[in-house]
């Protein structure tokens, strides 16, 4: 981590533009569940180091920093509201925590597990309100891709989903256009609605892509949980495949652990086989993919 943290701040110069071959600072945000509110801490306690480092009078605010932020998940969520919204991390602790008290609350809990364990329709009003609540004249249904994001700008931003008919590869949600693999002209809300639709917690949601088909998505969680990949693959289309990296920071929601499940109980025993293997298998995946890195 410190090292990490002195290559950020050496670089950090470098995050006002990108002229060719200078280095490009890259953030990479698992999924996790609820447990996404840690890798805000972690985030959070980064910037305030840097803080601190360059005598600022304020804890810089992340998407200064990086030019390339890619989210899988509540990492996704967490993605738009650091990169897309422009959110200090402290600011995006708050929105989240205040998120996660409302939708996972017992008065959002379904009485049947039909379509997930939650009503998906207030999450999106609370992803709604957070991005209405990011910006003075915004509404809550602004579009995701930014004009002004691309290769020239910082903050660049992509989430993950996958569609019911391909499960096997991720779809990205990116602010910027113009690539070959460029996800649906949809809303910022709708992004992370779509990031964040696991599997048995709620419903998929229908966007509209390219041609006017609409698609099924859920969560990209199991097999592409740590986005750390799509990172690498989309920083190659965006700024060029020799394009030198100043820092590459990946944060996850906790190491998968012998004892991280309780026993199911009442209802949740119908799912809990199923519901096991997922969440262990997307433990498994996020684990596997940050040992490839570290080699």
């Amino acid at each position: 981590m410190s090292a990490d943290l002195k290559s950020l701040e050496y670089h950090s110069s470098m995050a006002d533009n990108t002229p060719n071959n200078s280095p490009v600072n890259l953030l990479s945000l698992d999924g996790g569940g609820i447990c996404g509110v840690s890798q805000l801490i972690i985030l959070n306690e980064i910037m305030k180091c840097l803080q601190a480092k360059k005598q600022l009078t304020e804890v810089p605010k992340p998407y200064k920093y990086f030019h390339l932020i890619g989210g899988s998940g509540t990492g996704g969520l967490n993605a738009i509201m650091l990169g897309q919204l422009k959110m200090s991390t402290e600011d995006a602790l708050c929105n989240y925590k205040k998120l996660a008290t409302v939708v996972f609350s017992s008065d959002n809990h379904k009485l049947f597990y039909q379509d997930g364990k939650f009503k998906a329709s207030t999450l999106e009003a609370e992803i709604k309100e957070i991005v209405k609540h990011s910006c003075v004249g915004y509404t809550g249904d602004e579009l995701l891709l930014n004009p002004g994001a691309g290769k020239d700008s910082i903050g660049n931003v992509f989430v993950c989903a996958k569609t019911n008919a391909n499960l096997e590869s991720p779809q990205r949600f990116q602010t910027y256009g113009g690539l070959p693999n460029q996800g649906p002209d949809c809303k910022i809300w709708e992004a992370g609605r779509a990031t964040t639709a696991t599997a048995t917690i709620f419903k998929t949601i229908m966007i509209v892509g390219l041609g006017g088909i609409s698609s099924s998505y859920i969560d990209a969680g199991l097999g592409h949980n740590n986005p750390s990949k799509e990172v690498r693959e989309e920083v190659m289309q965006l700024f060029g495949s020799d394009c030198p990296v100043g820092v590459f920071l990946s944060i996850g929601t906790g190491h998968p652990g012998p004892n991280g499940f309780q026993q199911p109980k009442g209802m949740e025993k119908i799912l809990s086989v199923k519901l096991m293997e997922t969440v262990t298998n997307i433990a498994a995946d996020c684990e596997s993919v940050s040992i490839d890195f570290a080699r």
